[in-house]
């Protein structure tokens, strides 16, 4: 159920792999058959913390509709 999804905090700091956590977050997706982009960017932004957080609401404008793919473009620059 798509209201229990928990996602690892990705801060966007030291030593941690984005790449890694993109995986991971897109493993529990499809684990929890989550087909609504909409509940995938809520999971996504709530599990971004300090730095990626910041980056997150700097690059996208502070906009609601902010796709997947500009979400996680934001937070490889």
């Amino acid at each position: 159920m798509a209201s229990m999804i928990k996602l690892h905090v990705f801060r966007g700091v030291g030593s941690e792999d984005l790449d890694q956590f993109w995986f991971i977050v897109r493993v529990v997706w499809e684990a929890h058959r989550v087909m609504d982009d909409n509940i995938k960017k809520a999971t996504l932004v709530s599990a971004l913390q300090d730095c990626a957080l910041t980056r997150y609401i700097k690059k996208s404008g502070n906009h609601l509709n902010v796709g997947i793919a500009k979400i996680w473009d934001t937070l490889k620059k």
